[in-house]
């Protein structure tokens, strides 16, 4: 979660919920109602960020993120979402599935999002945004949703604000900037795991905004903080359609799914 984001609001409707930001250069000020796929890489989404002059800017960026190393846009991998631990995996030559990497013990090995070259830097040094949701998309392939591609949104009816990343790409053939981004993922929530996905964006309270943008803190110290000021929206979860047949083969086995580590708030 997510590959898919919705967005309804408008420029001033976000100017009366966070506070003022930078003047939103080329977005409609009548209001944005989109629907970005991450996986295709080329759609924008609108994100709040502190810009070079070191104010909050609202901007529209690519929902896929290039690193700054990538040798062209789009990049080549799937880079919408950044989880900040994920398991490390291999390709099984014989099903061709991506299955965990295990020690002698069979412990699952683990990377972090300090490590993971494509997000290190920017999580170290701050390239930090929120991303503005009405509505996450996934597809679920256990749990009381299995077979479903839902959405949850907020039952509130207000946006949600989620922990994300930013870079903006050079293109060395052209002189221009891509402005890109990531939606940080970690253990799903109890609802979210019901309904069958095995992570979850980080949304972050109104109080906790401005630190996540602009405070100084090495990557440790974000993790913790991400962690520790996490909320728990109370989701709507609706059913968009059903899953194309032949979903099963990606379903995770039993054993898969009582690995799954769950967040719930402190």
């Amino acid at each position: 979660m997510c590959s898919i984001i919705t967005v309804k609001t408008s420029p001033a409707e976000l100017s009366r919920t966070f506070g003022r930001f930078d003047d939103p250069d080329g977005l409609d000020t009548r209001g944005i109602e989109i629907r970005v796929h991450g996986f295709l890489k080329k759609e924008l989404a609108p994100v709040l960020f502190v810009d070079a002059q070191k104010r909050i800017a609202l901007r529209m960026k690519y929902f896929s993120m290039c690193p700054d190393w990538a040798k062209s846009w789009p990049f080549e991998f799937e880079t919408y979402n950044a989880r900040l631990t994920r398991p490390k995996r291999f390709k099984n030559q014989n099903s061709g599935k991506w299955e965990p990497l295990r020690d002698s013990r069979e412990q699952t090995l683990t990377e972090d999002i300090t490590t993971v070259p494509t997000f290190r830097r920017a999580f170290a040094t701050g390239q930090t945004c929120l991303v503005p949701l009405s509505g996450a998309v996934e597809s679920c392939y256990f749990g009381e949703s299995a077979g479903k591609v839902v959405r949850f949104s907020n039952k509130s009816g207000q946006l949600i604000f989620a922990a994300g990343l930013w870079n903006d790409w050079f293109n060395p053939l052209t002189g221009e900037f891509i402005p890109t981004f990531t939606l940080l993922t970690d253990e799903p929530d109890s609802t979210v795991f019901a309904h069958g996905h095995d992570r979850s964006i980080i949304p972050i309270g109104h109080s906790d905004w401005m630190s996540w943008l602009q405070d100084a803190m090495d990557a440790s110290s974000r993790v913790h903080f991400l962690r520790s000021h996490r909320i728990q929206p109370e989701w709507t979860v609706a059913v968009e359609r059903d899953l194309k047949l032949g979903w099963q083969k990606r379903a995770p086995s039993p054993d898969e799914i009582a690995q799954i580590k769950v967040w719930h708030p402190v």
